[in-house]
């Protein structure tokens, strides 16, 4: 989870944020399906949006500000910054592709295979999760994959629930 100071600091600098979404659109060429539609459509904007800020010259603002096309106009006017909902989604794209590979110092390959020896305790679904799990010999979770992990991990007493 970014921290109120991290948000701020990335959200106003145009750069900062290109780099990020740049990241990101990276990870599409190494994890297939890693974005949903929209977060694809989101990272390519947000780097199109600050691509045009970091190219606009300070003379070239200045003549944007009579244009009679409303969008430069409003592009040369406003210093880049991005919504409050604009950058909690992108530190929350960031956050759910990044990869763990322990909760709170328990590895999580150690995790998998305590939770793979009592799998039988828990519902279908989660068996079924875990089993996939321990046969891929995975050490690193992305967090959605993680989280569930850790309720399964809770669930069985493996982990106590303030971890």
């Amino acid at each position: 989870m970014a921290s109120a100071r991290e948000v701020h600091a990335v959200s106003s600098d145009p750069v900062k944020v290109r780099n990020l979404a740049l990241g990101l659109l990276a990870l599409t060429k190494t994890a297939e399906n890693i974005f949903k539609e929209w977060e694809l459509t989101f990272l390519r904007d947000i780097a199109e949006q600050s691509e045009t800020v970091i190219a606009l010259s300070p003379k070239e603002r200045k003549e944007f500000k009579f244009s009679a096309r409303q969008s430069e106009a409003l592009l040369a006017l406003r210093d880049f910054r991005l919504t409050s909902r604009q950058a909690e989604k992108l530190f929350e794209i960031r956050d759910s592709v990044t990869l763990h590979r322990d909760i709170k110092g328990i590895s999580v390959r150690n995790l998998i295979v305590r939770c793979y020896e009592n799998r039988l305790d828990l519902d279908e679904g989660d068996e079924e999760f875990i089993v996939g799990l321990w046969k891929s010999g995975a050490t690193e979770l992305r967090t959605p994959a993680l989280m569930r992990l850790k309720r399964c991990s809770i669930q069985l007493g493996e982990l106590e629930s303030y971890m």
